[in-house]
């Protein structure tokens, strides 16, 4: 599909008030460090990505836990904390449940194990995709209440379980909620809801995970421990040769790791924590992660939100989707490194199992898509079969998406009823799309990007003839033809030792602060060029004719390119640059997003 290359929309309105703003905030630069010589081309991207004055660049480039915010500045924090250390006095047995996905599975696994530090031995409840679906279920508050459990923390999920809640309550349990979910206009009547994303929370930073959100509630009884030491309650828990202010930062690696996956802002205090919690898988990685690492064929030492996002949290997720997502928490909380490889090996064959499962499915729906397209009047696609395997079709949304540039949903059938995942392009805010569509649906909830819903099998055609509405109305014909963005148009002579290594303090990268994207023109294809078929991938080398300078390009899924991709061409290329390291040597290597061929 063609794609149209725009650079970013870089300042708001006059151009020489943004380049204003650029001379501006180089003077801050110099005036507090007069021997700064920062790249031009940094000082650009720094500026667009909002890195505006001084300060807030020394809070970029040094993300460190002293600059996290206090967490009794969450609402209910206070609450919660008293809760949990009541029930660490009282050695009282806690229910935490999570979600099925690397959010929910990392929170529960981390807050069972800080439990755990003070003798408490958790219940560990993740739902069952199939049979319960996502969030609190009847099922678990049930099992709580059979166990003698009075209290319930649900990680990842709960913001929308009012009437669970209610339920809970009249069986005597108690909830605390740790969600970043959009909240519904009423919100559980639970004992605690931390969730940054209720109106009535002041909290500096609303895009924190769940496991995020939990995180906070950690911190916050290690702060009122430490504060009550005194207490004699407290006293009897022997808790001085413990060292509190640095305890959550032991189960920073489980934060870092699902605000990678959960595809979340990583801006501000999420910077720091996925920095932080890095730092500790690369350095003393814990036997769980160092095994599942290596069985993906890793290492500890150089990882990056890639390598999680793109090797590490599909092992995690596989389980979940394809059977019990315990089996996740139990590698996460494993301390026997012979059994953690046991499991990590089982993670491995599971996500080759879900990578079949997920090709065959992909297949048939972009099958069934082609057969029934209506391309005058169609800006979206829903699909459903019956027979589709509920753990993958989140999967599949997401490939009709990146490749037919709709919103997409995918159903399948579980338990009678129509199950479905959706996925959005750049500009679509799906979760609202669903909401103007809710007389149609049993339930929904979501982000602007992605989303899950019910509904009757029956109401499959009205929900899709409303939806495809909203669709048309919203999203334009410009928007329609995907669009790749570039924070810059440059030529090699730019890409400079000293600029690239800058540019690798821009990490991690995520959302809100993306790989930085580049476009240069007038370039040589230069050497062989490979093609390995298996992976669908072009490996070649090129030339900027007018510096000399060549670069190593690897472009991805480009079979389309087999055959025309020769040496001696000449093209345009819009790219991101990549540190490679191959037998224990760093390089950079351009990673190719889209090229434009021409003699």
């Amino acid at each position: 599909m063609e794609k149209n290359w725009k650079l970013k929309a870089n300042y708001p309105g006059d151009k020489s008030v943004h380049n204003e703003g650029i001379e501006n905030f180089k003077k801050q630069v110099l005036d507090h460090k007069p021997n700064s010589q920062l790249p031009e081309l940094a000082i650009k991207l720094l500026f667009t990505r909002g890195i505006n004055d001084y300060y807030k660049l020394l809070k970029f480039f040094r993300p460190t836990i002293d600059k996290l915010y206090d967490p009794l500045l969450m609402k209910d924090c206070d609450k919660a904390s008293a809760r949990i250390i009541k029930s660490i006095i009282g050695k009282e047995k806690i229910m935490v449940l999570g979600d099925y996905d690397v959010d929910g599975t990392c929170g529960v696994s981390m807050f069972s194990l800080f439990l755990n530090e003070f003798g408490l031995d958790s219940e560990i409840y993740i739902p069952d995709r199939i049979n319960e679906g996502y969030g609190v279920s009847i099922q678990a508050i049930e099992h709580a209440q059979n166990l003698g459990i009075k209290l319930i923390v649900s990680i990842d999920c709960g913001i929308t379980a009012y009437e669970k809640i209610e339920y809970a309550k009249e069986l005597g349990i108690e909830f605390i909620i740790c969600d970043h979910h959009q909240p519904p206009e009423k919100i559980p009547d639970a004992l605690a809801v931390m969730d940054p994303l209720r109106e009535d929370d002041s909290y500096p930073f609303k895009y924190l995970c769940g496991t995020g959100v939990a995180f906070k509630l950690i911190q916050a009884v290690c702060m009122e421990l430490k504060m009550l030491k005194d207490d004699a309650d407290i006293e009897k828990l022997k808790i001085y040769s413990m060292d509190l202010a640095a305890l959550p930062f032991e189960f920073i690696d489980f934060v870092a790791i699902a605000t990678a996956s959960d595809i979340v802002s990583l801006t501000d205090e999420n910077r720091i924590l996925v920095k932080e919690g890095f730092n500790l898988i690369n350095t003393k990685p814990r036997p769980a992660l160092k095994a599942l690492i290596e069985s993906s064929g890793l290492k500890p030492g150089k990882l990056n939100t890639g390598n999680i996002v793109f090797t590490v949290a599909p092992r995690i997720n596989a389980v979940g989707r394809l059977g019990d997502a315990k089996r996740a928490v139990e590698l996460l909380t494993c301390k026997d490194e012979n059994k953690v490889k046991e499991f990590a090996y089982i993670l491995n064959d599971e996500n080759q199992n879900r990578r079949d499962i997920d090709k065959s499915i992909t297949d048939d729906a972009f099958r069934i898509y082609e057969e029934t397209i209506d391309v005058e009047n169609q800006n979206s696609i829903v699909i459903h079969n019956d027979t589709w395997h509920p753990g993958v079709i989140g999967i599949v949304a997401a490939r009709l998406v990146e490749k037919y540039n709709l919103p997409s949903i995918v159903m399948t059938t579980v338990n009678g009823v129509a199950k479905g995942s959706a996925r959005s392009i750049n500009s679509f805010n799906i979760y609202d799309a669903l909401k103007q569509c809710s007389n149609h649906l049993i339930q929904f909830g979501g982000h602007f990007h992605a989303a899950g819903l019910e509904l009757e099998i029956e109401k499959i055609e009205e929900f899709k003839k409303s939806f495809n509405k909203v669709a048309c109305q919203e999203i334009s014909d410009e928007e329609l033809i995907p669009e790749i963005e570039a924070d810059a148009e440059i030529t090699f002579d730019e890409l400079t030792p000293k600029f690239l290594y800058i540019l690798s303090f821009f990490e991690p990268y995520g959302p809100d602060n993306m790989t930085p994207v580049f476009i240069s023109k007038g370039l040589q294809v230069i050497g062989d060029v490979r093609f390995t078929v298996k992976a669908n991938t072009h490996i070649f080398k090129l030339k900027d004719p007018v510096s000399g300078k060549i670069f190593e390009a690897v472009f991805f899924n480009s079979s389309e390119y087999k055959g025309r991709l020769l040496r001696g061409l000449y093209c345009d290329i819009i790219y991101s640059v990549e540190k490679n390291i191959w037998k224990d040597k760093e390089y950079q290597k351009l990673r190719i997003r889209d090229i434009k061929i021409y003699n």
